[in-house]
């Protein structure tokens, strides 16, 4: 079995539960891992702000990969190690595009700060899977009167654009051609009502291989778990690939390993199997 030295995780789906809760269980085992010096490192499609506190507050996280790899943070002293972001011209391509789709909204990431026009951000409730979702996006997104003038004045890379709907047909249809009209960028989802829209360069694969390169260590002593179609580059990434028994097919046929759901402490079982062999 590989030296494991660095373990990357999801958040919604693998680490949390279906409560959006750390376990105990999961807790002592990431405790058990930092103690044999092992770094902790969550991978989402978050961005830092987004991520909750039962996360932040673990004092051992020293590192996140954030914005499914968009960016690279340092926890400890609140800075980016490395952004992988979409020029100005080409979101504002993406944006345009995605606001004229009826049954949807969208919105975008700049600089760790998420924008949405008015006119979507006061129906956010309608495209979201829960009241959890709605308060997150609501919580943490700015309305503005036209998100690409903002980033024409802003004239700053876009970390991450966002799209919503109820409508599934409309979402798979999307998730195949944005890749064709838009081939710089990347198109994934981490839950059932999304699109997540990246630079072609910014992937959790990536962000983790930036992270281990800046840590000198190797992809192959790195154990990662996921569970939706935004993990797939970091489980083929990673030394050992673990999804979890929820997981998306994607993630199921390319994954190493596959551990328990995320209800039944899918993280804590393997890494206590990894670690106590």
């Amino acid at each position: 079995m590989a030296d494991i030295k660095l373990i990357a995780f999801d958040l919604d789906g693998t680490l949390f539960n279906s409560r959006k809760e750390i376990t105990p269980a999961t807790r002592e085992a990431l405790e058990l891992a930092h103690s044999k010096g092992i770094e902790i490192v969550p991978v989402t499609g978050r961005f830092w702000m987004a991520i909750p506190e039962n996360l932040k507050s673990l004092k051992f996280i020293r590192y996140a990969v954030t914005l499914n790899g968009a960016e690279v943070f340092d926890v400890k002293n609140l800075k980016s190690l490395a952004n992988f972001n979409m020029p100005p011209s080409r979101a504002i391509a993406t944006l345009l595009a995605l606001s004229d789709i009826d049954n949807s909204i969208c919105d975008c990431v700049i600089n760790g700060q998420g924008y949405m026009n008015k006119n979507f951000y006061e129906h956010i409730g309608e495209y979201m899977v829960g009241p959890w979702q709605s308060k997150i996006v609501r919580d943490l997104r700015i309305p503005v009167d036209d998100v690409c003038e903002l980033i024409a004045e802003k004239n700053q890379g876009v970390q991450k654009i966002q799209f919503y709907t109820n409508d599934k047909e409309l979402r798979e249809n999307l998730l195949k051609a944005l890749p064709v009209v838009f081939p710089k960028n990347s198109s994934t989802s981490s839950i059932s009502n999304n699109i997540e829209i990246n630079d072609a360069t910014a992937h959790k694969g990536n962000g983790l291989k930036f992270l281990a390169d800046y840590l000198n260590l190797k992809l192959e002593n790195v154990m990662a778990f996921g569970d939706g179609l935004n993990d797939v580059t970091m489980i083929k990434a990673a030394g050992i690939g673990v999804a979890m028994g929820n997981a998306c097919r994607e993630v199921l046929e390319i994954a190493d390993r596959v551990t328990l759901d995320c209800d039944h402490d899918g993280v804590a079982e393997e890494i206590k199997k990894c670690l106590c062999s």
